[in-house]
């Protein structure tokens, strides 16, 4: 898959093309949905397919205090998409003056002259250009004037529930990590860097490590999950706790992993994943430093029943 971006797009000369286009925070369920149907109409027309998609996240934008964390970071996205021999990756850089454009102006003069696309492929309910005004009826009928084909693609609906990050992200906040995958098509996976902590893990006999997220993920409540870790290739089961460690006073909010069977060295800002399974336990406060290894050796027993037999 070739990443272009929209500085580039004036020099792109392959069309025409397929073009699924959207946000794609998540990659979820629905939007593999409108995937597959690019994909399908370029196979039937012999034609390569690409990926529009905009970074920063357009509410990122247009209403910071208002965009919610993601669900996927940018290095997730591109490599996460590559796996659906997706020809080409093209990202188009969101500022205000880009989301100042006519929705007319933007399929004629980028989807259109730069990019060359004959087919766009857009979810039901997808907007774009200027306060949305693009919506699918608009689109068609300005692609019938420019010579491109608009193709809606319903929603994806499961258990009577459209599949949305919306959705996706409810789930998350409410702490059920356990049901992401029946509408992410796969579990919640947050990218992060290793960097120092207090060691205090390693003192107790149980190291960890703490992580700074790639990204301003959307995070689950405060407490212990079960997980699994990728690091270097391979794969580990892992503890990960999120929240202020409350039987150490004064501790701030953290992430940290307790990962089994591997070899703890110097790792810092080493990148690993945490794929986040299910809940455990929340925070409490234990009565002493002994208390909270026991109940700590507790989850590593039960997310080794959960996770060695999945």
């Amino acid at each position: 898959m070739e990443v272009i971006k929209s500085s580039n797009f004036e020099t792109f000369n392959i069309g025409p093309l397929v073009l699924a286009i959207g946000v794609f925070d998540g990659v979820h369920l629905g939007h593999q949905k409108i995937i597959k149907n690019a994909k399908k109409i370029a196979d039937e027309n012999k034609l390569p397919v690409g990926i529009y998609t905009f970074y920063p996240r357009p509410l990122e934008i247009l209403k910071p205090v208002l965009a919610p964390g993601t669900l996927i970071s940018r290095r997730q996205k591109i490599e996460l998409l590559s796996s659906y021999d997706i020809d080409y990756y093209l990202e188009q850089k969101f500022t205000p003056e880009f989301a100042a454009l006519d929705y007319r102006d933007f399929v004629k003069n980028i989807l259109k002259k730069n990019l060359n696309a004959s087919y766009l492929v857009v979810g039901e309910d997808f907007q774009l250009g200027y306060k949305g005004e693009g919506t699918l009826d608009k689109l068609v009928e300005t692609g019938e004037q420019l010579g491109i084909k608009v193709v809606g693609i319903k929603n994806k609906v499961i258990d009577n529930k459209r599949v949305s990050s919306t959705l996706i992200r409810e789930l998350i906040e409410k702490g059920k990590l356990n049901e992401v995958k029946k509408y992410m098509g796969r579990n919640y996976c947050l990218n992060a860097r290793i960097i120092r902590g207090t060691g205090r893990g390693n003192k107790m006999g149980i190291p960890t490590a703490n992580l700074k997220l790639e990204d301003d993920y959307t995070l689950p409540p405060d407490g212990v999950y079960s997980s699994y870790v990728y690091y270097n290739g391979e794969k580990y089961i892992g503890l990960v706790n999120f929240g202020n460690n409350p039987t150490f006073p004064g501790t701030k909010y953290s992430i940290e992993v307790h990962i089994l069977d591997f070899p703890y060295k110097e790792l810092y800002f080493e990148r690993l994943s945490v794929e986040i399974i299910e809940y455990i336990r929340e925070e409490k406060t234990f009565n002493s430093e002994e208390e909270l290894v026991e109940q700590i050796k507790k989850d590593i027993l039960y997310t080794q029943n959960l996770l060695c037999y999945n």
